[in-house]
């Protein structure tokens, strides 16, 4: 396979457009766990619908990961998100006005479609506009830069609480977001049914990748492990803190940041080796 890939100047540039997206992403996946008492205050949540809240984002988020294969496959990594970066825009300007619980659950799972994009169109782009040797540690790195949006969640976002408020803070992601979109619309490079071999489309079947055995024996690992991380990182570890480990919400914050810290120490080594 011929692949067009580019130099090292450009390539560089790619992966900061889209690793800011991907930073949006991860910011987003974890805030509830830092703005959680805010929430809770306000609306008068039960633990039940915080953990609502929290598994709408990821809703939204798998919902549309088997669909968006076919369209970045077909329309590329710079329309799919881009187009998605709306939804985005338009769930934090929801979530910021919200009045109610329901609003706030559709919003989050706007968001989550909104972003699902910026994790597989980059490394859609990567497969075929990067060195094949560079590929690891370039999907390595945007795992690290996913963690500093987390680590950006945790104390980052409680200084700025008291002093805007959480709907002035997503209203802020939302004005990042349109930065991020205007830098992919101008900097990712277009896409054509060239970029995709003759021999992958003829494979382009969800059966292939359901019947393939290395995919079979990973699902348990993701579905178990990974899913559980995250579902600790991103919801469940400020609340623990605070309500049974008596942490105040700053304290709760900086539990956070060393653990989103640790994750972001661990994805850079892994670039490396």
């Amino acid at each position: 396979m011929n692949k067009p890939v580019l130099a090292k100047s450009k390539a560089i540039t790619i992966f900061l457009v889209f690793a800011l997206g991907y930073f949006i992403s991860n910011l987003l996946r974890a805030i509830t766990a830092t703005i959680a008492p805010e929430l809770v205050s306000e609306f008068n949540m039960t633990s039940g619908e915080l953990g609502l809240l929290g598994g709408a984002y990821f809703l939204g988020f798998a919902s549309i990961q088997i669909p968006l294969g076919y369209l970045l496959d077909s329309k590329g990594p710079r329309k799919i998100v881009s187009y998605f970066l709306i939804l985005t825009i338009i769930g934090l300007v929801l979530f910021s006005l919200a009045q109610n619980l329901m609003t706030l659950l559709i919003s989050r799972v706007l968001i989550g479609v909104g972003v699902g994009a910026c994790l597989m169109g980059p490394l859609t782009a990567y497969r075929i506009w990067f060195q094949d040797e560079t590929q690891q540690r370039a999907n390595s790195w945007m795992l690290m830069v996913g963690a500093i949006g987390m680590l950006s969640s945790s104390l980052p976002v409680q200084y700025f609480l008291p002093l805007i408020g959480w709907r002035a803070i997503f209203l802020s992601i939302a004005a990042l977001t349109i930065i991020c979109i205007i830098l992919v619309v101008i900097f990712i490079p277009g896409w054509t049914s060239k970029n995709i071999p003759n021999e992958q489309l003829n494979e382009n079947k969800l059966s292939t990748v359901w019947k393939n055995s290395l995919f079979i024996s990973l699902v348990p690992m993701g579905f178990f492990t990974y899913g559980g991380l995250f579902a600790i990182q991103t919801l469940w570890a400020g609340p623990w803190m605070i309500r049974v480990a008596g942490y105040t919400p700053l304290e709760s914050a900086q539990g956070l940041f060393f653990i989103y810290l640790s994750m972001l120490i661990s994805f850079l080594f892994w670039g490396y080796f």
